[in-house]
């Protein structure tokens, strides 16, 4: 009976880390390292490239690659234009070659504004000729997706008069434009505005394998003291007010896109103030098999202790959404999450989680798989040993950053988590690491049919056993 019992509940579902480290551990400093982006080649599965944002001492970026699958990490140099003394909001990409891509801002000027949209192509890990300008001035977090030789760009674009504005936005209507390029990125199409009177921020674009192309972002909505950054970066409790999360889907590869937004999560409850520059936004993933037409949303809403990490999946390319799901069984204060998509249909998430700290200070970088289409996850973490949220830049005003966005990357049989960790740093020195974890999903066991089976012929031959010697 013990054999049948241990054949019908087979092994739970686990994640567990294989292996772990520092991409910048070749380059220690006193840099804060965050916002990672990351790729993997698609002619070399083991080549992966990771760029990341540094805050302070001054604003940069770095960019990272690795050709063991992400044990081990070099730096990548490139030169910016001279036009662009910072580099800002990184993103990194392969195109069908091989070729590896990178669109950085860049910021300069009195309250380091953008100064414009630019992407480097590199043969190998040497730049490839000078970088295309994708945007002009004012345009804020840009992000790319990129399909053979098709790139598309989405940023946000503001008016020069936001130039004097550095916590918030114009009033608006300040509208997310998407830009296309059918040449690995060689050159861009004139821009097309997607969004209406919406007061969007953080966008995100993904690809389908199906060739439609599905643009997400953050809308404040009714939030205009952050949207506009009227509490001049001080202190104090969120505002009572709420987000939504929306999306755009263009069936022709981004030539054009429908008149309306469609709603993937509404009245999102605002966690806490933010500078709109420096704010996250949820992160957008698709599934790489044509046949499954799944696109993934990836968010946070809450306050305090109530912050939870919620996901939404759409089976129809992004065409409608499905409801959200809840990655914890209860409130965790979880947050910042980025998600992705294996071959297999596997959904990974990578995120904060301070729900072990009851002061809400300290967070380890958690992990959550689903094998049901985001219907359900298993959960664990990335790293055991917990660091300080305090810390980064802006931890003497007490509005530290983490950055806005951590990254996760899927292969078949396992991902690839990254996410800024504090523990060299100190709220004076606001360092802060590029960390990694290469995680091993294990999904539920199915039942031990030989433990059954044995099980089951031992009970009969038991039950024989006593019936002959009962008569």
């Amino acid at each position: 009976m013990l054999l049948v019992v241990a054949g019908v509940r087979p092994e739970p579902a686990r994640l567990g880390v294989q292996a772990g480290g520092v991409v910048n551990t070749d380059r220690p400093g006193i840099n804060a390292h965050n916002s990672p982006a990351v790729a993997v080649d698609p002619t070399r599965p083991a080549a992966v490239a990771v760029a990341d944002r540094i805050d302070s001492p001054r604003f940069s970026c770095s960019l990272s690659v690795s050709t063991s699958s992400g044990l081990t990490w070099k730096s990548v140099p490139f030169t910016l234009p001279p036009e662009a003394p910072n580099c800002f909001w990184p993103d990194v990409a392969y195109d069908g070659d091989g070729r590896l891509l990178l669109l950085y801002t860049a910021t300069g000027g009195r309250f380091n504004q953008p100064l414009g949209v630019w992407l480097q192509r590199f043969d190998g890990e040497q730049v490839a000729g000078p970088p295309v300008r994708v945007a002009g001035t004012e345009a804020f977090h840009a992000h790319f997706a990129v399909a053979g030789s098709r790139v598309v760009v989405a940023w946000i674009q503001t008016p020069p008069a936001n130039a004097d504005r550095p916590l918030g936005f114009e009033p608006g209507p300040n509208p997310l434009m998407v830009s296309r390029s059918v040449n690995g990125g060689a050159s861009f199409g004139p821009p097309v505005r997607v969004s209406g009177t919406e007061r969007v921020a953080h966008p995100s674009v993904v690809i389908t394998a199906g060739g439609a192309v599905v643009v997400g972002a953050l809308d404040y909505n009714d939030d205009v003291d952050d949207y506009e950054g009227r509490h001049d970066g001080k202190q104090g409790p969120p505002p009572n007010a709420t987000w939504r999360v929306l999306s755009w889907r263009s069936p022709d590869g981004g030539a054009t896109f429908g008149p309306a937004p469609l709603v993937v999560a509404d009245r999102v409850p605002v966690p806490q103030r933010i500078v709109i520059d420096l704010a996250p936004g949820p992160s957008f993933a698709a599934d790489p098999d044509p046949a499954r037409h799944r696109v993934y949303a990836a968010w946070d809403g809450g306050v305090g202790d109530a912050r939870d990490v919620f996901v939404a999946a759409s089976a129809d390319d992004g065409a409608t959404w499905g409801a959200a799901v809840r990655v914890g069984s209860h409130a965790h204060s979880q947050f910042l999450p980025a998600v992705s998509v294996a071959a297999s249909g596997r959904v990974d998430l990578v995120f904060y989680d301070r729900s072990g700290d009851p002061k809400d200070i300290l967070a380890r970088p958690a992990v959550a798989s689903s094998w049901d289409g985001g219907r359900t996850f298993s959960a664990g973490y990335a790293a055991e040993d917990p660091f300080d949220t305090r810390i980064g830049n802006g931890s003497p005003q007490g509005v530290p950053q983490l950055g806005n966005q951590l990254a996760v990357l899927s292969t078949v049989d396992a991902f690839l988590a990254f996410w800024a960790d504090t523990s060299r740093g100190t709220i004076d020195s606001a360092v802060q690491d590029l960390a990694f974890a290469s995680v091993k999903p294990h999904p539920r066991g199915d039942p031990s049919w030989p433990l059954l089976v044995l099980g089951a012929a031992l009970v009969v031959a038991a039950v024989a056993v006593s019936l002959r010697k009962g008569r």
